[in-house]
């Protein structure tokens, strides 16, 4: 059911899939359906985040700002496959269905802030940034790029776009011992 609803959200978009349009491609009723999820923002919300696996891991690596950095590079390969495609087709969605902005918001957004603020913290302990940084502002200059390339189309995420990113906004983060 949940590789139906990702397969009918490429296939026709968000507002064109239906909880009947799920069920007649899974071949279940839709009181199967709704019997788990609420709605279609729930369904393809969960089969969405069932896909991110690697995307929102942290790498292994002594230092928090290099696994930071390796994390992003984890986030931009992912976001040149299918989980972009999916995930720039919901964002756009959202702009017109506030059940899907909901569930992206929590499901998608929120626990991923969650993790780099994680990150952040601990790199401000181990004196890799400065103590006395913004950590929201930090995430969304880390972040904010590859998202804007990722809904834009403008030019491709590639590795050396995103270690640019890394280094321009390391510049305002860095603690005055590096």
């Amino acid at each position: 059911m949940l590789d139906a609803a990702l397969d009918l959200v490429l296939e026709v978009g968000f507002r064109g899939v239906t909880i009947e349009g799920i069920a007649a491609k899974t071949g279940v009723g839709k009181t199967t359906l709704y019997r788990r999820w609420p709605n279609k923002a729930a369904v393809v919300m969960e089969a969405f985040c069932g896909l991110r696996g690697p995307a929102s891991r942290f790498p292994e690596n002594a230092l928090a700002m290099e696994r930071l950095r390796l994390q992003m590079q984890v986030t931009a390969k992912a976001f040149r496959g299918k989980l972009g495609a999916l995930l720039k087709a919901l964002m756009a969605e959202a702009q017109f269905d506030p059940e899907l902005a909901k569930a992206i918001r929590e499901k998608w957004t929120l626990p991923r802030r969650k993790l780099v603020h994680e990150i952040l913290q601990e790199a401000i302990r181990n004196g890799e940034v400065r103590a006395d940084i913004d950590i929201d502002a930090a995430i969304d200059a880390f972040y904010a790029p590859i998202y804007y390339r990722l809904q834009t189309g403008i030019a491709p995420i590639s590795e050396t776009y995103v270690n640019s990113v890394f280094q321009q906004a390391m510049e305002g983060q860095r603690s005055r011992k590096s």
